[in-house]
């Protein structure tokens, strides 16, 4: 979910107006977090340089561009926010898992971090990998521990993965969220790559310990950096959230990123290479690699990031029957209470 500081308000005010929001309100936050995006990037226009994008889709490997690191250097210690009871009364084992990232700030280089929820040890336990988008903090938690509850009811232990540049990833002086997308396209791209990378990193982790299994929740640029992380991770499952499944529609393709896209021609990128770029790390350009019976796609009906119609697109493309519709927006889906039984629903359908 891409959640801006313009959009923190504009959801506030739509709590108010609900349940009769009509799709032109909902359509209406998206866009105004389009703008302010668009808004954000040329106020802080650094490109970086045409060549060096050439070089670096040259080469490209998503393989090895994402290879697990610092296995050694895994850090665990109680987790001090985010707390949750279990819905069935359980004691609850809460930890804040770390380790070093390639990501840079300017005090240094950032970490990794993850929460983890567990009733037990991890040996022989069913783990959910949960991937959030951008955006994510303590306000989005309380609906995420809405998905929570309906994971941990059946057994499933959760690891929930915190963005670069979001909660106490946050640059000193930034904003939350802020640094993670950015006018520099090769630089963006490298960002996702390194969450991949710990991603990948998490998941060997998880397995050294005995784990079952591995599923994966993901929503919206979460969903497309899980989605990528399936590729080389065996995940047993995936219930993915207004995933962004196409980049070209949120950086090339919409009406509110034209001056930005003309900004990129005048600094001499042109709209081919940047495709390319973006293409590289395009779920829609991956075949899926979980079974498409235990995959589970839920998007917004009125979403002007992750357009329906491509959604569809890629559930036929990939065989993928488990989908649900919801008549709400982007930035918006989170208050559908039906989201919240359907996700359950997915979980109790796998064998």
């Amino acid at each position: 979910m891409i959640v801006t500081r313009l959009l923190i308000h504009l959801i506030a005010i739509l709590f108010l107006l609900l349940p009769h929001s009509c799709g032109y309100i909902q359509e209406s936050i998206d866009i105004a977090g389009l703008k302010e995006m668009a808004a954000d990037i040329l106020e802080n226009f650094n490109p970086g340089s045409p060549q060096d994008l050439r070089v670096f889709i040259r080469e490209f490997s998503l393989e090895r561009d994402t290879q697990p690191l610092f296995l050694n250097k895994i850090e665990v210690s109680p987790l001090n926010r985010w707390k949750v009871d279990h819905p069935l009364g359980y004691k609850l084992i809460m930890e804040k898992i770390t380790f070093p990232s390639l990501i840079k700030h300017k005090r240094g280089n950032d970490r990794a971090v993850f929460y983890s929820y567990r009733a037990a040890p991890f040996r022989g336990r069913r783990v959910i990998l949960w991937v959030p988008g951008m955006g994510v903090s303590d306000l989005a938690f309380r609906f995420i521990k809405r998905f929570f509850y309906q994971e941990l009811r059946r057994d499933y232990d959760i690891v929930f993965y915190v963005p670069p540049y979001h909660m106490e990833r946050t640059e000193d002086g930034r904003d939350n969220g802020e640094g993670f997308f950015t006018a520099d396209t090769g630089r963006n791209i490298r960002v996702i790559l390194h969450a991949v990378r710990e991603l990948r990193t998490i998941s060997h982790y998880l397995k050294d310990r005995g784990v079952k299994s591995i599923g994966g929740w993901g929503g919206s640029i979460g969903a497309s950096m899980l989605l990528l992380t399936a590729q080389m991770v065996d995940l047993d499952h995936l219930c993915i959230m207004i995933p962004i499944i196409n980049w070209e529609t949120v950086t090339l393709e919409n009406t509110y990123m034209k001056k930005v896209v003309s900004r990129y021609e005048r600094e001499g990128f042109s709209v081919e290479i940047l495709m390319k770029a973006y293409g590289l790390i395009n779920p829609i350009n991956y075949q899926i690699s979980v079974k498409p019976e235990r995959v589970h796609i839920m998007y917004a009906e009125y979403d002007q990031l992750s357009p329906e119609s491509a959604i569809l697109s890629y559930a036929r493309k990939n065989k993928i029957m488990k989908i649900a519709a919801y008549r709400r927006s982007h930035a918006t889906i989170l208050l559908s209470d039906r989201l919240y039984e359907d996700c359950g629903m997915f979980l109790d359908s796998l064998k």
